[in-house]
């Protein structure tokens, strides 16, 4: 359990923490949320020490938790190129739609999917659901400083969610993430959870996982549905696109333990690696005619 021991999981308003008593998780939680009423709590785990935080978060409480729920179609990669009006007519149709910003201190380096800061910041004041995805050395700092100076700087109040991008990653040291004003950090991981286990440990339901085994590369990998998915907001990623997004979809949602989630793509809506508004509008059509209003 890398160095945790853990002996009481509870869960409060829908939120995990661990601690030895329901008191002590209560105040636990206080600190966390003081403004929020403590309404619901359950005992997940039992008194025994456990070890594995996977099975912990999969136990089911003593709580009625509802059906799966789509909460983001995530396009990531929108570029220099990219029509901001056709994103904010594609947000106005497909509210589920939420738009990736590869955000990289080294972009001028990389490949055409990461905008200056300029363009970036353009992006803003147009009602567009935004996520920032953390690369590089952006990603490892929050690990070393714990803290989102860039976010709130530069780019202060666009975005909802950032992701960190540190799946390739095997030597960071995760520490407590608080995102202060943002809603949600993502830690996007292969098939080793270890890093997103601590962080979700100490930080709870602010944070969320990616399950990429791809790696942003937009290699199509088998969806495999971990048990802890009701409690986890979770994400997939690899080979998704305008072919197989129903059939994905379907995969997904077939799980018994799935609860909310979303679906993020890059390579698929891309054409000759620009990002592609025609295959955008191809998957969100696909998803609210064919899956969702099914």
């Amino acid at each position: 359990m890398n160095g945790y021991t853990l002996t009481k999981v509870f869960e409060i308003n829908k939120t995990l923490v661990v601690a030895d008593s329901v008191e002590d998780a209560i105040r636990v939680y206080k600190l966390r949320s003081p403004e929020d009423e403590v309404r619901n709590v359950c005992q997940i785990s039992g008194s025994d020490v456990a070890s594995d935080y996977s099975a912990i978060i999969a136990e089911p409480p003593d709580c009625n938790f509802k059906k799966w729920e789509l909460t983001h179609i995530t396009f990531t990669g929108v570029d220099e190129w990219t029509d901001i009006n056709e994103l904010v007519d594609i947000q106005r149709r497909y509210p589920k739609v939420e738009f990736g910003v590869l955000v990289s201190r080294k972009w001028q380096e990389n490949n055409d999917r990461y905008m200056s800061p300029e363009q970036v910041k353009k992006l803003q004041g147009h009602g567009l659901r935004l996520s920032a995805h953390f690369c590089g050395s952006l990603a490892r700092e929050v690990f070393d400083m714990g803290g989102f100076s860039e976010i709130h700087g530069a780019y202060d109040g666009m975005f909802d969610r950032v992701q960190l991008n540190v799946a390739t990653y095997t030597d960071v040291a995760p520490t407590c993430i608080m995102p202060g004003p943002l809603k949600e950090v993502i830690i996007q991981q292969g098939s080793n959870l270890s890093i997103f286990e601590q962080c979700h440990i100490a930080s709870g339901d602010h944070v969320s996982v990616l399950l990429d085994k791809s790696g942003g590369q937009g290699i199509d990998s088998p969806i495999e549905v971990p048990l802890y998915t009701q409690k986890v907001h979770v994400g997939f990623a690899g080979g998704i696109g305008p072919d197989n997004v129903i059939d994905k979809l379907k995969q997904i949602t077939s799980s018994p333990n799935i609860g909310k989630f979303w679906i993020d793509m890059e390579s698929s809506v891309r054409t000759y690696d620009t990002f592609d508004v025609g295959k955008v509008e191809e998957v969100c059509k696909k998803v609210y005619e064919d899956f969702l209003n099914k």
